[in-house]
């Protein structure tokens, strides 16, 4: 049986990807405790560190109202 994909919002991907940039966790950890694929969250920051250098990232840009992966 196939798994359904999940979709998460942006401001949630924003915080997982500060968790591992900003706050020091590693993926690993944070695969194991948020129950996320390692591969979407190596995305998800990638596209913050992007970001974060003025750079479109490797995804959809993020929504300028939102509180986005750029600070």
């Amino acid at each position: 049986m196939t798994k359904q994909r999940q979709h998460y919002e942006t401001a949630f991907k924003l915080e997982v990807a500060r968790m591992v940039v900003d706050q020091g966790l590693s993926v690993a950890q944070v695969v194991k405790d948020m129950n996320i694929g390692r591969t979407a969250i190596n995305r998800w920051i990638k596209q913050y560190r992007a970001e974060q250098q003025g750079k479109s990232g490797i995804g959809k840009p993020s929504p300028p109202n939102c509180n986005a992966f750029v600070n």
